[in-house]
């Protein structure tokens, strides 16, 4: 009976973090299936070569994202989580972070257009790639951080479900060859933009938030502070998001589209692990505010539970490599399911170096995951050249490997011997 009563006890107590990560749960897993339910549509129309450009571009616009997301997902995060009870003060910060979101949207336009004059897929695809543009304004008007912070999920779900669907049947209805490709990346941006302009004009009046125009100085003092998050995440996308772009210059489309048809696969699984590092953000923040021995013993938990789910996820990619690849590509699969193999371990690096990460972030340490963050960047750009040259595909993934280790073992070393105060493995 005790038990159950501190079980009751302790779903009351975080009752509003419970209800806001059921709802971000809900939209990671459409998030999951969303990409799952276009994949084998574009693959069966437009054929593997169309799935890799539309992905090769998708890729490109998420990276240029990096500078309208700024390092607001995490510092802006923070700030309004600690004072998400003073609404006057989370009112100016999300007109502040919207402010400069735009003049940031302003940058990353001009950016993408220079990439389009240097760039020759850019210009072989000039229509498909300029359509794709509407995910960066999309992406633009975001307003997940701040719903996090205040545990307002629900004012976004509802939209972002309906209007998913939408773009799903969008390209189901009216996508017949490749020179249709344009929708894939079209309806994404769209639906973006309507599901969070809507839920911005929801959480608006529900909250009864007044205009704010921020000033030059706050603007700047934003920019300023958010600069070695945006720097972390800008080489975090480049990671994530350029490899595609490398390989494009040494091998066909068709190489290219079996690399983005398992590229997908991974970034799923590691899609997963993100959600679960970003829903429990906010809870971390106050954790280490109230209590730091609960704080440790949560991210020592939190730790082994991406551990061991990466580990079954990988051994279920290994077990199910064949029938997972069918479902994307009916004929000549079995390249890419031994492919998907080789990538299998992927997560589970990853996984290694989330919790540490997420460690500095709550305690702002920036700048030495910001020198391991950045020097991983060289480091696969570097590799990644010279290994998809000589080695095509598998050339990249190995890239992949070596770097994703740099990080977990940097990011480690660096909080047991440099920072020991921090170390949540310590008791």
């Amino acid at each position: 009976m005790q038990k159950k009563n501190k079980v009751i006890q302790a779903l009351s107590t975080n009752k509003k973090h419970i209800n806001s990560s059921l709802f971000l749960f809900i939209i990671n897993v459409f998030n999951f299936i969303f990409p799952l339910l276009l994949s084998p549509i574009i693959i069966s129309r437009c054929g593997v070569e169309g799935f890799g450009i539309v992905m090769l571009f998708q890729s490109i616009m998420l990276f240029i994202s990096s500078v309208t997301d700024y390092g607001f997902n995490i510092n802006a995060t923070r700030e309004v989580t600690i004072k998400q009870n003073d609404n006057e003060f989370v009112n100016k910060h999300f007109f502040i972070v919207t402010f400069t979101k735009s003049l940031l949207l302003v940058f990353s336009l001009v950016l993408g257009l220079c990439l389009y004059f240097f760039f020759p897929k850019a210009s072989e695809y000039s229509f498909l790639f300029f359509t794709s543009l509407s995910i960066l304004a999309g992406r633009t008007f975001n307003p997940l951080w701040v719903l996090r912070a205040i545990h307002k999920m629900k004012f976004v779900f509802y939209f972002y479900l309906l209007f998913k669907v939408l773009s799903i049947l969008t390209v189901y209805l009216f996508l017949k060859n490749d020179q249709n490709l344009y929708l894939v990346n079209l309806s994404i941006g769209i639906s973006d933009l309507l599901t969070f302009g809507l839920a911005t004009l929801v959480l608006f009046f529900n909250l009864k938030w007044k205009i704010y125009t921020p000033s030059v100085n706050q603007i700047k003092k934003e920019i300023y502070y958010g600069f070695a998050i945006f720097t972390q995440n800008l080489s975090i996308n480049a990671n994530a998001y350029l490899n595609p772009m490398i390989l494009s210059f040494f091998v066909n489309s068709y190489s290219l589209g079996i690399y983005s048809v398992v590229e997908k696969i991974i970034l799923v699984i590691k899609f997963c692990a993100s959600f679960v590092q970003q829903s429990v953000f906010p809870k971390v923040c106050e954790l280490n505010i109230e209590n730091r021995l609960s704080f440790n013993k949560f991210m020592i938990r939190l730790q082994i539970f991406l551990v061991v789910s990466m580990i079954i996820a990988t051994l279920l990619l290994n077990l199910f490599s064949d029938i997972i690849v069918s479902y994307f590509i009916k004929t000549n699969a079995l390249e890419c399911s031994k492919f998907l193999k080789f990538n299998s371990w992927i997560p589970l690096i990853v996984a290694l170096n989330m919790v540490p990460y997420l460690n500095f972030m709550v305690h702002g340490i920036q700048k030495p995951v910001t020198y391991i963050i950045v020097s991983s960047v060289v480091l696969n750009l570097i590799l990644n050249t010279i290994l998809s040259k000589y080695y095509s595909i598998y050339g990249v993934s190995t890239g992949v490997y070596i770097v994703e280790l740099f990080i977990s073992i940097s990011l480690w070393v660096v909080m047991i011997y440099k920072y020991p105060k921090y170390n949540f493995l310590k008791k």
